[in-house]
């Protein structure tokens, strides 16, 4: 799909909040902008008390990242998840 410009679709918008929905909103994660520099963000200065942040300094592991997905396994958590879409009569 072509890009959205967003001044036109939320003209009432501040720069800074235009700015920051272009850096989340990018398909590919290798562009998008990272987790820190979300927080460090201007649009974020005014609410940031850097002081009362917690600093996480060993990686997060979530329960789902230990299983063993191979294709089938895959295949039927796809499936599962889908059928949450599907409309049903």
């Amino acid at each position: 799909m072509p890009k959205v410009d967003l001044a036109t679709k939320y003209p009432g918008s501040s720069p800074e909040s235009l700015d920051f929905l272009n850096k989340v909103l990018v398909f590919n994660p290798y562009y998008r902008i990272s987790l820190k520099e979300c927080l460090e963000h201007p649009l974020f200065s005014a609410v940031r008390n850097i002081e009362r942040e917690n600093v996480q300094t060993s990686p997060v592991t979530l329960d789902f990242e230990k299983e063993d997905l191979n294709r089938d396994k895959l295949r039927q958590l796809i499936l599962h998840e889908s059928s949450y879409f599907i409309k049903k009569n």
